[in-house]
């Protein structure tokens, strides 16, 4: 009976030894504290990121280029509006806005869009693609949002299967400006911006994770040395200072009010 009696409270020793290294591991996984697996979070960032169009006459796309990505910081969470579902922020980065019309080019430029996820048991991530919001020349006279519904969609977004042509955004010609349509991008500005399906650039995501614990700052290492996501400094474009700069990456990534809807 002692010999039987140590065997079972060595097992139940060995179980009570995997379960409190379980949770050691899931607590370890949601680094950035915000209650989702941050192997969740960067699955779901990259697989619903959109296909980004670009206009026949852009040239001003740096970093991204034919062959290689560019660079789109992330921040993946709950939604405020609805803890179910999840809120991606995205920020595009360029190393310059070329000042297409009237003037204004400047070096650094940060465009953002969001999407809401909601549960869906078909997709292969536990998620589904449920909506988007563009927003361009934001906070300028000319600021322009799109909203659209995306069905809740597995196949939504580059590596979720989507195609170009439903899986998309527009950047507007050379001032990087965020539409879902052709036809709302040609009439933004009073009519000065355009896009087109001329090309596609493909890019990298990297996601931030939270202002208090933050998975990445520092964004030398994503082809913008000396910029950050979390910093409060004015974003350069890797370039310096100067020429009326974009605003700072962190700004956006803060800023609910750029979520895409959850109802």
């Amino acid at each position: 009976m002692k010999r039987s009696l140590r065997l079972v409270l060595a097992s139940v020793l060995v179980v009570l030894g995997m379960v409190a290294l379980s949770l050691g591991t899931a607590q370890a996984a949601d680094g950035d504290g915000d209650g989702l697996d941050d192997g969740l979070e960067d699955a779901v960032a990259a697989n619903f990121y959109p296909y980004v169009w670009f206009d026949s006459g852009e040239d001003c796309t740096a970093p991204a280029a034919e062959g290689n990505p560019g660079t789109a910081v992330a921040r993946v969470r709950p939604h405020p509006a609805d803890a179910g579902k999840i809120a991606i922020t995205y920020v595009v980065l360029y190393a310059e806005d070329c000042g297409d019309w009237f003037g204004g080019g400047h070096n650094g430029d940060v465009e953002p869009f969001t999407l809401t996820l909601a549960p869906n048991g078909a997709c292969q991530h536990g998620f589904g693609a449920f909506s988007l919001k563009t927003i361009a020349h934001e906070g300028t006279a000319f600021e322009h949002v799109d909203q659209a519904m995306l069905g809740n969609a597995c196949d939504w977004g580059r590596l979720a299967g989507g195609s170009p042509q439903v899986a998309r955004i527009y950047s507007a010609e050379n001032k990087h400006g965020t539409y879902a349509t052709t036809g709302s991008c040609e009439d933004g500005a009073l009519g000065n911006d355009h896009c087109s399906e001329s090309f596609l650039r493909d890019y990298d995501v990297v996601n931030a994770g939270e202002d208090a614990a933050r998975r990445v700052d520092e964004l030398s290492g994503f082809q913008f040395p000396g910029e950050f996501a979390w910093t409060d400094q004015p974003f350069s474009g890797g370039l310096g200072s100067g020429g009326g700069d974009a605003g700072t990456v962190r700004s956006k990534l803060l800023d609910d009010g750029l979520l895409a809807p959850a109802f």
